[in-house]
């Protein structure tokens, strides 16, 4: 296997759960950090070493909105703010035009061109502008986009593919598990549009749209239903550190129907919520055709995995003419360990 022998100056912008640990992957390799970015609050102005729970850096956490971006020097920027490309643009922006290729932690970065053309136009012309790549990647990369595009490969014959999953949320943050809606009711779940476009509308589309794509299928409808989880049986929840009640809000449930001109169907079933004592974090792709296939995936860490597998983009992006090239026109994901 070829190794990738790199070592590029980083700047990471949005420094959360996910932006602190790609910090951390990028210090353990001895890549130069020489940018951290945050919006205003009390990790503005903290050394980004000491902020991660490491030993000081000497370099400073800067207000993103206030920081001067014309004497960054970055090769790459790690971008983990959001998973809509418009709340993410501005980002796009600054460190673009300062001359750093991009690989953003968010769901919509996966397929700019397919959920956001406008905004997907302005990305281009502006990688193209500096000479920069534009790349979106995190944990779906291997374990929903190319796991999907893998199942397929002993297949001479296709009728549906089916992607399932179940995902203990709060391992990425037990803000997610309430953005989710856990412990609401099934009013305040509506009231609160956590399945709109603020809340998760729209989100488990991307996944079996890239797989669409990245097979070449010319899709014709797209189906999406999100519904809230509820239990019949108070639950202990151990995130939130109390009981929710029978009949509240666990999660979030999110079905997706694609059809495409040739014939195949996508079909998906997300739930993201809180977990019950011994489950598993698991994704399985199903395929129907000549022969039947079934890949599955058990996400032990979840909570690294999400970070690790932007991280582990680097290389490829380093070396992709710019533009944005989604996670697909790329090699399956490969392990940093070995450079």
């Amino acid at each position: 296997m070829k190794t990738s022998n790199i070592s590029p100056r980083i700047a990471v912008y949005g420094l959360g759960f996910v932006g602190q640990q790609l910090a951390g992957f990028a210090l353990d390799k001895g890549w130069e950090i020489v940018g951290a970015y945050n919006r205003a609050g009390d990790k503005v102005g903290q050394d980004l070493g000491t902020l991660i729970g490491r030993e000081p850096i000497g370099l400073l956490v800067e207000d993103c909105e206030a920081a001067n971006y014309s004497q960054l020097n970055a090769d790459l920027a790690f971008v983990a703010v959001s998973d809509r490309l418009e709340d993410n643009f501005p980002s796009y922006q600054r460190l673009m035009s300062a001359g750093a290729n991009i690989l953003c932690h968010g769901a919509e970065s996966c397929n700019p061109r397919r959920l956001n053309p406008a905004i997907a136009e302005q990305i281009q012309t502006l990688a193209l502008e500096h000479g920069v790549t534009f790349t979106g990647s995190g944990i779906w990369d291997m374990t929903r986009i190319w796991a999907g595009i893998l199942s397929v490969g002993p297949n001479t014959e296709i009728e549906s593919m089916t992607h399932t999953s179940f995902t203990d949320i709060a391992r990425q943050g037990v803000h997610l598990l309430r953005f989710c809606g856990a412990g609401l009711t099934v009013k305040e779940f509506e009231e609160k549009s956590v399945a709109g476009n603020g809340g998760l509308g729209g989100i488990a589309i991307i996944p079996p749209l890239c797989v669409a794509d990245a097979l070449g299928l010319d899709v014709v409808d797209v189906k999406e239903k999100v519904e809230p989880i509820i239990w019949e049986e108070d639950h202990q929840s151990h995130w939130l550190n109390e009981t929710i009640p029978a009949g509240h809000v666990v999660g979030t449930r999110m079905h997706v129907d694609i059809s495409t001109r040739e014939g195949i169907t996508l079909h998906n079933c997300f739930e993201y919520r809180d977990f019950k004592p011994n489950e598993v974090e698991q994704l399985i792709w199903k395929v129907k055709g000549k022969p039947s296939m079934e890949v599955r995936i058990v996400r032990e860490a979840s909570h690294m995995a999400s970070a690790s597998s932007l991280f582990n983009r680097t290389p490829d992006v380093l070396a992709a003419e710019p533009g944005i090239r989604e996670i697909w026109t790329y090699q399956p994901l490969r392990s940093s360990a070995l450079n």
